[in-house]
Parts: C-alpha cells; sequence; structure tokens
C-alpha cells in the first residue's frame, strides 16, 4: 500500500469513527482530519465533503455483502445443505463489528432525511437483488415448492435478521454469542424446510 492509500485509508477510518460517535450531521471536515492526522487540504483532496466520505461507507458494506451476492444455487444438492452454509454466511456477515458498525452510520442517515434515504437504497437495489438471485435459481430448480422466490428471500433473511441485526443495530443489544448463532442458524433452517415441506404437500 503506497503513501496515498494509506492516508486514504486513515481517513477513511477516522470518519467512521466520527460518524459513529457524533453522527453525520455533527461532524465537522475538521475534525476527521485532526483525527485522521492528515490536514485540511489532504483530506479534501481525497474526499471533497462528507456525502463523499457517506459514500465511501456504502461502498464498504457493499464489499462485504458481495460473497452473499455470488452464491448460486446447485441442484444437484440438497436444500437443506445449502440452506445451512446461507444461513452461516449471513450469521458470519451480521454478527462482524465492522460490518454492524458500517451499518449503523447508514441507518442513521436513511433516518434524518428522505432524500439521503432514496438515494442510499438506489445504491443498495441491485445489492438486494442479487441476494435473491440463490431464491431464483432454487426456484427455477423446484426447489421452493410454490413460494415466490422474492418472498422466500424476504423470509428468510428477515427471520436471521431479526435476531441477529435490527436490536443489536438500533437498541444497541450486543452480537450473538456462538452458542445463540448456532440456535438461530439451525432454528431458521427448520422453520424454512417446513414451510416448504408444507407446501409442496398442499
Amino acid at each position: 500500500m503506497g503513501r496515498s492509500d494509506e492516508k486514504h485509508n486513515d481517513i477513511l477510518c477516522a470518519a467512521i469513527r466520527e460518524f459513529c460517535e457524533k453522527g453525520m450531521m455533527a461532524t465537522t471536515m475538521e475534525a476527521i482530519a485532526c483525527r485522521a492526522s492528515v490536514s485540511k487540504r489532504t483530506l479534501y483532496k481525497h474526499y471533497p465533503c462528507k456525502e463523499d466520505l457517506l459514500d465511501a461507507v456504502v461502498d464498504l458494506l457493499l464489499e462485504r455483502v458481495e460473497p452473499l451476492q455470488k452464491l448460486a444455487f446447485d441442484p444437484n444438492r440438497s436444500l437443506a445443505e445449502q440452506l445451512q452454509e446461507l444461513s452461516q454466511k449471513v450469521l458470519q456477515l451480521l454478527c462482524d463489528e465492522h460490518y454492524l458498525r458500517l451499518s449503523k452510520i447508514v441507518i442513521i442517515e436513511s433516518m434524518r432525511s428522505e432524500k439521503e434515504a432514496t438515494r442510499l437504497n438506489d445504491k443498495f437495489a441491485d445489492c438486494e437483488k442479487d441476494m435473491h438471485n440463490w431464491f431464483i435459481q432454487a426456484s427455477e430448480a423446484g426447489a421452493l415448492g410454490n413460494f415466490e422466490p422474492g418472498m422466500a428471500a424476504a423470509f428468510f433473511y428477515g427471520a436471521i435478521k431479526e435476531v441477529a441485526f435490527w436490536d443489536q443495530a438500533i437498541c444497541w443489544k450486543p452480537l450473538l454469542n456462538k452458542a445463540e448463532a448456532e440456535k438461530l442458524l439451525e432454528q431458521s433452517c427448520r422453520f424454512f424446510l417446513a414451510a416448504i415441506a408444507s407446501n409442496q404437500g398442499m
């Protein structure tokens, strides 16, 4: 990593800490420069405004979600086995402290401004669509019965996030420990498979 890249990373890390502690509106470019140990001139060279820093935070979030977007359903493997792998990857992401920290910044900014919420939602639209691809492929392979893949994805991801993400992001509850995460993984997969079995029997 070159000196310029190091400064770029230092600035972004400083901005993330400032945003987490004070919120984006209360954070000043001067405070970010001070925390990153760079001049304001250097800061503005890398990031002309706080909105550009927020976009960089979003990019970091999208990078962390990318492995989920690339998962493909394999019709030659059991649904149960693949669901377990999918839920493990989802939980690994949601139980990542850095991911949670970045998510809080984006959530707060979305709540602060309808305009900003719309802009940020547009950035995440393709990501959400790609995360549904596994369920679309599973549906096309006949593995989901009559369930619509978008609804199946919302049900599966929603159940996991309800326990492992929202209380942690909004209410500052601690991340799940290993035993809690394993219990959530097992029950989420079991409920999902039972729902599909019931649907196929109708």
